[in-house]
């Protein structure tokens, strides 16, 4: 990962994705052509995305590639199995860990009681009683307590390194100085940390790498060939990877390799994704339907064995996505109508979590009719509420119409349906504010088929979340720092829904939000990184200046005739 004038994007292996350019505007749902999702997965970035539907026993597959951001997308045909491309799948692998000790449960070979202290006796020389008690059942469900990643690494190249290089020994020593603010279990908390725990643990119990395991148990049974870890004589089928329109690079992992390491077909995947909804029945047995019974609350919904479990029992949605330096992968399941869909794209920056809201929006939608905005209570309810220790809500007011936005994303605009009820219909949202007599104390969000509770806190909101009518077009277009000998820094603006998001040569689409008062200024989510665009006697905005760390002056490109 690369740096920009201090404006580094973290790198989580799932979940923590940032704002993404909008796919385009068609109507999708899991019946549209293959294809059509393909194209919308990808996005207007170099790369390539295949997206399988499996709907009872028919598979469609299409695969659509950019080699160039100037190029068109092309559809490319499915191709026999075994020449199908082949994508780092990140974070779903979680599952495919998740289902080996689903297996060894259900075999009665080890317990979700089991804690680390037992398991990794003679290996482990905990320094905390609180790390050598976390259980199996916590590791699974991100209830551990742990970290996202081990000795206080939290963003940038530093997590990349370490999810690519860390051995089990690197795992083991880490345990060992482990300490805890408390004791299991945690509110749930994403740990990549904590699924390579479990990994390197079930590869230890057996005495086989965690490869060998789910070839073994879970791949080789299945007849699915394109699930791999060592790629070897399969390396041509691994699509290069891109990060935004630049080029990016394959991982390789060691001890994270239960957590983000696989690769896969969109094929094969959804392939996959059937045997689990054929539950115990099918050819995995009883540790499918054990893999997705609910064990713990999971932010706002359910998970499971490290699946993620939304909605009614009647209308579940089982899911996991994956994100590496240069993929994002996303599988949805639907058991009530035995729907799988898989979307992989050769492109971290790829809008796959933004088509996968579209779809979440029409299984789950929102309900209301809207209605006027009270001022008042308009008003009472601005604020920032917040969900756990990473994420809040944004609430401002702005021009009589609630927005609202989520850490890491961009403002949205609700639609009042009740006194205090919105609705984005768009993203199949509700938003209810909860009050104590006059006072709105918190909020629930209810979105694909979860709700998050989040309450209100001290800090202040906003003064103005999007800009006036018509503004934006000032700002959009692409700004360039030309340098002696090297490439040169490029800043593309443009604008979503009122606001403007920027993307520059090494940073991710990030949206950035007016200050108040001062015109043409800008803030990241970070308020000490912002942009103050430069005007001319005739005021055009001709270049912009980066403040953090310093100051990184472009100037803009003239738009091409």
């Amino acid at each position: 990962m690369r740096r920009c004038a201090g404006l580094l994007l973290a790198v989580w292996l799932a979940l923590a994705a940032p704002v993404q350019a909008q796919p385009q505007s068609q109507p999708l749902d899991i019946g549209s052509d293959p294809a059509l999702l393909a194209r919308a997965a990808l996005g207007s970035d170099p790369g390539s995305a295949s997206v399988a539907v499996l709907r009872g026993d028919q598979l469609r597959v299409a695969t659509v590639q950019r080699p160039a951001a100037d190029a068109a997308p092309q559809v490319a045909g499915a191709g026999p199995a075994e020449l199908a491309p082949l994508y780092e799948i990140g974070s779903i692998s979680k599952v495919f860990t998740g289902l080996l000790l689903a297996q060894a449960v259900e075999r009665g070979e080890l317990s979700l009681s089991d804690t680390l202290g037992q398991r990794l006796q003679g290996k482990v020389a905990f320094a905390s009683a609180a790390v050598a008690g976390i259980t199996l059942e916590q590791l699974v469900t991100h209830r551990s307590c742990l970290p996202r990643q081990f000795g206080g690494v939290r963003t940038g190249a530093a997590v990349v390194e370490q999810i690519r290089l860390a051995d089990r020994a690197a795992l083991w020593a880490a345990l060992a100085a482990q300490t805890l603010a408390r004791n299991a279990p945690c509110p749930a908390l994403y740990s990549n940390y904590g699924l390579a725990v479990l990994a390197e643990l079930l590869a230890e119990h057996y005495g086989r790498p965690w490869s060998e395991l789910v070839r073994d148990r879970i791949t080789g049974p299945l007849g699915l060939q394109d699930m791999q870890l060592p790629l070897a004589e399969q390396r041509a089928r691994l699509m290069p990877p891109f990060d935004g329109r630049r080029p990016a690079v394959a991982w390789e992992m060691q001890a994270f390799a239960g957590a983000g390491g696989l690769r896969s077909s969109a094929q094969d995947l959804a392939r996959f994704g059937r045997a689990l909804v054929q539950g115990r029945n099918g050819p995995l047995g009883a540790a499918a339907e054990r893999l997705v019974t609910p064990l713990a609350a999971y932010r706002g919904g359910q998970i499971g064995y490290a699946v993620f479990i939304d909605g009614p029992p009647q209308r579940r949605t089982w899911s996991h996505d994956g994100l590496t330096g240069g993929y994002r992968a996303q599988m949805t399941i639907y058991p009530d109508s035995a729907e799988v869909l898989v979307m992989l794209a050769a492109n971290w920056q790829a809008p796959l979590s933004a088509v996968n809201t579209r779809l979440a929006a029409l299984r789950y939608p929102a309900q209301g009719t809207p209605i006027t905005a009270d001022p008042q209570r308009l008003a009472e309810q601005a604020g920032v509420y917040r969900i756990d220790p990473e994420t809040v809500l944004v609430c401002v007011v702005h021009e009589g119409t609630l927005y609202v936005r989520a850490t890491r994303g961009g403002f949205r605009a609700y639609l009042p349906v009740a006194a205090d009820t919105y609705i984005r219909p768009a993203g199949g949202a509700t938003l209810r504010f909860l009050r104590d007599g006059d006072r709105v104390e918190s909020v629930e969000l209810a979105q694909y088929g979860r709700t998050l509770g989040a309450t209100r806190s001290a800090e202040p909101p906003p003064q103005q979340a999007v800009l006036v009518a018509g503004a934006a077009a000032d700002f959009v277009g692409r700004y360039q720092v030309n340098r002696l000998f090297r490439a040169p820094i490029e800043f593309d603006v443009q604008e979503q829904d009122g606001q403007l998001v920027v993307r520059s040569s090494a940073v991710a689409v990030q949206p950035v939000f007016p200050v108040a008062g001062r015109p043409d200024r800008f803030h990241y989510e970070s308020p000490n990184a912002q942009l103050q665009f430069e005007r001319d006697a005739a005021g055009r905005v001709v270049a912009l200046v980066l403040h953090e760390n310093g100051e990184l002056r472009a100037v803009r490109v003239p738009a091409s005739p």
